[in-house]
């Protein structure tokens, strides 16, 4: 017997910006960044991108739409941290 998919539910936008965060930005490059350069790239550009919508009446979507919105942007070019030996982390943590 098949289950039935469930639809996603929509969600809040400032919650929306905190799941996209939580998913993609912590496994971004730019976040290794000083906290102010970081912040100024692509926190503030999620920011007023969730403003914009809430002015245009958008209080909710679903994630994967906000997902596409984001990552069409040009603030937003995904580069996956480097788990070699050349990762700032492990360097700042002296695991290398």
């Amino acid at each position: 017997m098949r289950k039935e998919i469930k639809e996603h539910s929509e969600w809040s936008l400032q919650r929306l910006g905190r799941m996209y965060f939580a998913m993609h930005c912590w496994k971004c490059m730019k976040f290794e960044l000083p906290i102010e350069e970081y912040k100024r790239l692509c926190e503030d550009n999620i920011q007023k991108i969730i403003d914009n919508m809430k002015e245009s009446g958008i209080e909710e979507m679903k994630f994967k739409e906000f997902n596409s919105i984001i990552k069409s942007t040009e603030f937003c070019k995904f580069e996956p941290r480097d788990f070699t030996n050349n990762c700032p982390i492990y360097k700042k943590w002296k695991i290398v």
